[in-house]
C-alpha cells in the first residue's frame, strides 16, 4: 500500500513538473502579450491585463501581410512536401519496392536525413548562392524551397513509419487481382496510412511557420514572416517583448488548433477499411 502511494505521488511529481517545465514559457509569452501594467516590484504578474499591444500592433500597415504571407508560405510547403513524401514514402516503406531495390533504399533513408544535422545557418549560405544564380533570392517560391529542405525529413519519417506498417499480403493480394502500382497506392495503402501523413503536415506546418534563419537569408527584405517580424521587435533597432509575445500568439494558436483538429480526426476516424 506504501509503495502504490509512493510511486503515484512520484508520478504526480514527474508530471506536474513536465507540466511546468513545458507550460511555464507559453504563461510568460501570454503574460507579456496582454500586459498594459507591470511593476517590477510586482514581477511574477501584470497589475493591469489588456488589448493595448494587439491594437498597436495592427496599427502597422503591412501586419496582415506578413500574417498572411506567413500561413501562405507554410500551406505550400505542406502540400509539395506530402506530395513528395506520400510517393517517397510509397517507395521507400513499401515491401516489394523494398525487395527490389533494397540498398537504394538504405541509403535514401540515411541520406534524407542529412539536413537535419547542418545548422539552419549553414544550409542557407550554401543555399544562398545557388539561388542567386537562379533567381529565387527574395522570393515566395525560393522561400517554399528552402523551408522543405528540412521540412521534408521530419514529414518523411512518419510517412514512411506508415507505409511500413501496411501488411505487405494486402499488397500483393491486390496485385495478384491486376491492379498497378498507382491503384494499389490510391485504394489499399492511403486509406490506411493517412494518419501518418497528416502527422507529416503537421510537421511540415509547424515547422515552416516557425522557420526564421532561412526566411531572414534568403527572403528578407522582400518576404518577411512572422518570425522574423518578431525579430524585429526584440533583436533588431529596438526591443519590446510585449508586441513580440502577441505576435508570437498568430504562430501559437494556428498550431495548436491545426494539432487538436488533427487529434480529434484521428479518434474519429479510427481504422479505416481498406478499398472503403
Amino acid at each position: 500500500m506504501f509503495r502504490r502511494r509512493h510511486s503515484r505521488a512520484v508520478t504526480a511529481l514527474v508530471l506536474g513538473a513536465l507540466a511546468v517545465y513545458v507550460l511555464a514559457p507559453v504563461f510568460v509569452v501570454l503574460e507579456y502579450a496582454f500586459a498594459e501594467k507591470w511593476f517590477p516590484s510586482h514581477w511574477w504578474f501584470p497589475q493591469e491585463l489588456g488589448w493595448k499591444w494587439f491594437r498597436e500592433m495592427f496599427t502597422v500597415g503591412n501586419i496582415m501581410v506578413t500574417i498572411g504571407l506567413s500561413y501562405w508560405i507554410a500551406f505550400w510547403v505542406t502540400m509539395s512536401t506530402l506530395v513528395i513524401c506520400v510517393l517517397a514514402g510509397y517507395a521507400m516503406g513499401s515491401r516489394a519496392f523494398r525487395q527490389q531495390s533494397g540498398a537504394a533504399t538504405r541509403f535514401m533513408e540515411a541520406f534524407v536525413n542529412i539536413p537535419l544535422a547542418f545548422p539552419a545557418i549553414a544550409l542557407g549560405i550554401g543555399l544562398l548562392p545557388v539561388f542567386a544564380q537562379l533567381g529565387l533570392l527574395k522570393s515566395v517560391a525560393g522561400i517554399v524551397l528552402a523551408h522543405m529542405v528540412t521540412a521534408v525529413p521530419y514529414a518523411l519519417r512518419s510517412i514512411v513509419g506508415a507505409f511500413l506498417l501496411v501488411p505487405p499480403e494486402l499488397e500483393e493480394a491486390a496485385r495478384n487481382l491486376g491492379a498497378g502500382r498507382f491503384y494499389t497506392l490510391r485504394r489499399v495503402h492511403l486509406p490506411l496510412v493517412w494518419p501518418g501523413i497528416v502527422g507529416g503536415a503537421v510537421f511540415a506546418f509547424t515547422w515552416s511557420l516557425n522557420e526564421f534563419v532561412l526566411t531572414l537569408l534568403l527572403g528578407y527584405p522582400t518576404v518577411e514572416t512572422i518570425p522574423v517580424r518578431i525579430y524585429h521587435y526584440i533583436g533588431g533597432y529596438y526591443l519590446s517583448p510585449n508586441s513580440a509575445a502577441a505576435l508570437s500568439l498568430f504562430l501559437l494558436l494556428p498550431t495548436l488548433v491545426f494539432m487538436y483538429l488533427t487529434e480529434k480526426a484521428l479518434k474519429a476516424g479510427g481504422v479505416v477499411s481498406v478499398g472503403g
